[in-house]
């Protein structure tokens, strides 16, 4: 249990460090972007970038996360060989699958220009970011190759370097006088070989790909593929509740909405990285354990995971919900607080998502990719569906509650399958104890800013450390907090 525990805990502290500075310059980037464009011009950038990156499931094909998990084997089977020609077997499919997508929407271009975005500078913004899809291949598959041999050190830095070579380069774009929408745009399709030439040297170092042959390339495949193609289902589902919202308000609602939402949206997808970090760590080692038979660590993790991940994020999602508005103001202006309620209500289910990504990926590494596929579909389902029926009405508010509601029945159905798979409890206990630990909190909160009349900043701080104390105290008492156990992992990580 020790050098897994170590293991895991110790990927995803790196992990879960290296995200929270890889979406500090995100947000950073996305603050500049919105300081220095209007709501129009911010929008109309996320609108052509949420429409190319949605239909990525084209050039993906499910076979990233395919890669990842034989790549853990055949090292865990020393089949080095094998690790080869999955490699090339992915690359080249992805990288035809590209030119076909790249071939797609360069005809589409003029037609999607002029009836969907209605804004002339969209044509030539789709044709360049094809080019970004055709170069993300490469420096994509040297991360699936690290992470597939655990590197976790060097795969937690990936995000960070990406985010932070697109903020410089959109600097350096504005100070060359390229202060609209295109800036960004540049600034992703060159960041892509920046990013490939920096993982260059290492995935050499790790997997010296020159020493090994290519092997069994059509059966290496074909495994591959029938692992893919569900994983690639699921992607399409993936993708319909993370930006279908974005694409049905481009349709029915204007840019500047559309602009604000995309403030509201990856400000509440923060803290989907806690469990992002998490599920990379997971993803690798749990598919390791399941080809050794190895049930019980497997268990003990889930039932880990499960606890201490609400536990974790509870207080910091219920205190940027209480003063959203603040938050709001502060980072980004007066122009986009009409979203703050959309921001209230897509936190809530990043909540519930935080722990239906990591159990969507654990069910993955146990070999069922079919069934994460019929939950995110069905979820899916009902993401299109409520955004179809309330966005022309409702706008930003109603794509926020279609999104948490698709959320949370992906917590349901995936810890159902988790606990199913792996034959332990349904966590219902202790998430009810939560839950009233987070009414708690976020009562205090309410009280004590209801009391104070001081400065806004001074009121969060004072109001969170009450509620924080509060929040301690209950799940204390509610002996959701193991002590002994706390000290138990605490020793083994050391």
């Amino acid at each position: 249990m020790t050098t897994y525990t170590k293991k895991a805990v110790r990927g995803a502290g790196i992990m879960l460090v290296m995200s929270i500075f890889a979406n500090f310059v995100a947000y950073l980037t996305r603050l500049y972007l919105a300081r220095s464009l209007a709501p129009a011009g911010y929008g109309l950038f996320y609108s052509v970038f949420t429409f190319v990156i949605f239909f990525l499931f084209f050039r993906d094909l499910g076979l990233g996360q395919a890669l990842v998990k034989y790549i853990s084997e055949f090292r865990a089977k020393r089949m080095y060989n094998f690790v080869k020609t999955a490699f090339v077997s992915v690359v080249a499919f992805q990288f035809i699958s590209s030119i076909i997508f790249g071939a797609v929407f360069f005809l589409l271009s003029e037609f999607l220009s002029e009836h969907y975005f209605k804004n002339p500078m969209s044509l030539v913004m789709l044709k360049i970011l094809v080019v970004y899809v055709m170069l993300s291949v490469f420096y994509g598959n040297l991360k699936d190759l690290l992470q597939g041999f655990q590197k976790f050190r060097i795969i937690s830095m990936v995000d960070f370097l990406k985010n932070s070579i697109v903020l410089l380069l959109i600097a350096l774009f504005f100070g060359l006088g390229i202060k609209n929408a295109f800036a960004p745009v540049f600034a992703y399709v060159l960041a892509c070989p920046i990013l490939f030439f920096i993982l260059l040297p290492f995935a050499l170092k790790t997997f010296p790909f020159f020493k090994y042959k290519v092997e069994n390339f059509k059966q290496i495949t074909k495994k591959i593929f029938i692992f893919g193609i569900p994983v690639l289902v699921t992607s399409v589902g993936g993708k319909v509740i993370g930006y279908i919202d974005t694409l049905i308000l481009t349709n029915f609602r204007s840019l500047e909405e559309v602009g604000i939402y995309n403030v509201m949206l990856p400000s509440a997808m923060l803290f989907l990285y806690f469990g992002i970090s998490v599920s990379s760590v997971a993803f690798p080692i749990v598919s390791e354990l399941w080809a050794k038979k190895d049930k019980i660590r497997i268990s003990e993790g889930i039932r880990l995971l499960h606890k201490y991940a609400f536990m974790l994020v509870i207080p910091m999602v219920f205190t940027v919900l209480a003063f959203s508005r603040l938050f709001i103001n502060l980072l980004f202006g007066k122009e986009y607080l009409a979203g703050a309620t959309a921001l209230e209500i897509l936190l809530i289910g990043v909540l519930f998502y935080i722990v239906a990504g990591i159990n969507d990926n654990i069910i993955a590494g146990l070999g069922k990719p079919k069934t994460v596929t019929k939950i995110i579909l069905f979820c899916a389902l009902i993401n299109f569906v409520m955004n179809i029926l309330v966005i022309p009405k409702y706008g930003m508010e109603g794509a926020a509650v279609a999104t948490s509601l698709s959320y949370f029945v992906a917590l349901i159905l995936s810890t159902y399958q988790v606990t199913k798979l792996i034959e332990i409890e349904f966590p219902k206990l202790i998430w009810l104890k939560l839950a009233a630990a987070g009414v708690l909190f976020v009562s205090v909160i309410s009280v004590v800013k209801g009391i104070l009349v001081l400065n806004p900043w001074i009121e969060l701080i004072v109001s969170a450390l009450a509620a924080g104390i509060a929040y301690l105290a209950a799940i204390y008492f509610l002996k959701i907090i193991d002590i002994a156990e706390i000290k138990k992992y605490m020793k083994l990580v050391r």
